[in-house]
């Protein structure tokens, strides 16, 4: 009797031991989704700071770091990124140095371009060169500011020119990024 009941247990447990591996098994694709939105959020706030640095820069230089619709090298503008307040990197190499890349959570560089229609070329708001401040700066009317972390793939699938001249942004495939349009203000 004692053989029949300890065959019953093994097969409980060889049953109950698949179910676990089961339930761990249809769970880990959740939670691979759930860690590629975290870096989908983490990657939009560091675009946010990209954009910030680049208006930090025409602030304080009076000019924009490119030309209308060219890429920014984001190496220039690097410096003007303050650290990251959330766990995790922004620049390639370290934490704004002069000639660093900022990259997204995956580590793939940013993309950005700033395409200026107003022409404008005076500093965004009044800052004192080197000055902190405690709050966001818009672009000038007229100009709008795109940046773009091309995904988990790495593969830039947003055209950037179309961004600028939306309301609302929409990203091709895994991109995910920020859009500053001047305000006016």
């Amino acid at each position: 009797m004692e053989r029949r009941n300890g065959a019953w247990y093994n097969k409980f447990d060889v049953i109950l031991g698949i179910g676990v591996l089961a339930v761990v098994a249809a769970g880990v694709p959740w939670l691979g989704q759930q860690l590629n939105i975290a870096k989908n959020v983490r990657s939009r706030d560091h675009a946010a700071r990209v954009a910030q640095a680049i208006l930090d820069y025409h602030a304080e230089k009076g000019q924009w770091p490119a030309a209308d619709g060219q890429p920014v090298d984001l190496a220039v503008v690097a410096s003007a990124i303050a650290p990251a307040p959330t766990e995790g990197t922004m620049m390639a190499r370290g934490a704004g140095r002069t000639g660093e890349v900022p990259v997204d959570s995956w580590g793939h560089p940013f993309v950005a371009a700033i395409y200026n229609e107003g022409g404008a070329t005076a500093p965004a708001n009044d800052v004192v060169p080197g000055a902190k401040r405690a709050y966001r700066m818009a672009p000038p009317a007229g100009a709008t500011i795109v940046v773009v972390s091309p995904g988990r793939d790495g593969v830039l699938q947003t055209d950037l020119g179309s961004l600028a001249h939306v309301g609302t942004p929409e990203f091709a495939g895994d991109d995910t990024g920020e859009v500053l349009h001047g305000t006016g203000t």
